[in-house]
């Protein structure tokens, strides 16, 4: 483009200063016109919203959880993710689905923007998996069954993202492929990520990992969702008993997604369901699932800031000891003023009345011996049981 603006710019200039005679000099030493080039624009493929989406994208965690609501961007933000990595030979990715009809929409959304943002891209439809100029791979696939996940055994991944990760009933999956989650290379970061709405046959554990050990978007030390003990190096290693990795919940709702939001109809859809299911597409409520004991839990009114709870507060624990389901203790304190409960500490163990009934069944054995000898193992074998009480003396 060219443009007969350089005296004038000058001349302007001259007018403002004291010496306008030198000002006005160097204007007219200038040639009547010269060239500008215009600086090439660029195509914004895809820009994260502001908030959640933004924060997931830039997080640093090693494992992270992003969700809640339904429509809050959650899929499209697992297929942009990798690919600030993909300039490196050594990124080598793994999106999965449940199901293969699932996975279909991941696939067809990368095929949308990848060659875009990366051409030379291409997309190989026998091994699921796209290939980048630089040497660096996405693969795309499902994992329908759980035992599946031995299908990567001996292989190394730099990212691994699961979509909807509640659909998968128990953390095998997650807890197997972070096993083959590693790089050689110092400059390439390894990351686990999972997108999901609450719900689901997951819910459970989902929640115990990522919701349960810190507010939301607060990172947190990585714990065994079992033990609530925190995940650390092992005892030989040079960073022995020091925390393993850090994990990250980021809610996201629909009011974070602008252009579904502005729309109005999904709102008013999401509006249309039953409560619980409302609840957790909505408002992306963890505190409801289908079949809970108390479906009108809600954290916003049921849970009370920290507070030292006063010495003249009568106390009390209960016990539900189970039988196929986990054994519970809820330790009380009744607030005088109000008779409100407060419960302000909890133990759950899992098969402990089997281990109970083993023992007891093991002391009834030997009780049926009338030797001196059968009395004292026996008398053993009852405080064994006393032992493995894991709130005996709490």
């Amino acid at each position: 483009m060219r443009l007969n603006i350089a005296q004038r710019k000058i001349a302007n200039i001259a007018r403002s200063t004291e010496n306008n005679d030198v000002a006005e000099k160097a204007a007219e030493s200038l040639p009547e016109t010269y060239s500008v080039q215009e600086e090439p624009t660029q195509e914004v493929l895809f820009q994260p919203n502001p908030g959640p989406q933004t924060n997931f994208l830039a997080a640093p965690e090693r494992e992270v959880l992003y969700g809640g609501a339904a429509g809050g961007g959650k899929t499209y933000s697992l297929i942009v993710d990798p690919l600030r990595y993909c300039n490196n030979p050594n990124m080598n990715a793994l999106i999965l689905r449940r199901t293969n009809d699932e996975l279909r929409e991941i696939i067809h959304k990368s095929q949308e923007m990848y060659p875009q943002a990366f051409p030379g891209a291409k997309w190989m439809e026998k091994k699921s998996q796209w290939t980048f100029p630089s040497g660096a791979r996405i693969w795309m696939t499902y994992l329908e069954q759980e035992k599946d996940v031995l299908r990567y055994q001996g292989q190394a991944f730099t990212y691994i993202g699961f979509d909807e990760l509640t659909q998968y009933p128990t953390p095998y999956a997650w807890d197997y492929l972070r096993s083959r989650l590693r790089t050689a290379d110092p400059s390439l970061p390894v990351y686990m990520r999972g997108t999901t709405n609450p719900g689901g046959p997951g819910h459970g554990w989902v929640k115990k990992m990522f919701i349960d050990p810190a507010p939301a978007g607060k990172p947190f030390w990585a714990t065994d969702i079992t033990t609530g003990e925190t995940l650390k190096y092992p005892k030989h290693h040079s960073k022995s008993d020091q925390p393993l990795f850090k994990r990250r919940f980021i809610p996201a709702k629909l009011m974070d997604n602008p252009f579904l939001y502005e729309q109005g109809d999904y709102e008013a859809m999401l509006l249309s369901l039953p409560e619980t299911q409302r609840r957790q597409l909505l408002e992306g409520s963890w505190d409801v699932a289908e079949g809970a004991a108390f479906s009108e839990f809600d954290r916003r009114y049921h849970v009370t800031d920290v507070f030292t709870i006063p010495d003249n507060w009568r106390k009390f624990r209960a016990c539900d000891y189970g039988y196929s389901s986990y054994s519970a203790v809820l330790w009380f304190a009744v607030d005088p003023a109000t008779e409100q409960l407060v419960v302000y500490r909890e133990c759950m163990y899992q098969n402990i009345q089997q281990k109970i009934w083993r023992l007891l069944s093991w002391m009834w054995k030997e009780m049926m011996d009338k030797s001196r000898m059968a009395y004292s193992t026996a008398r053993v074998g009852i405080k064994e049981v006393i032992r493995v009480l894991p709130w005996r003396n709490k």
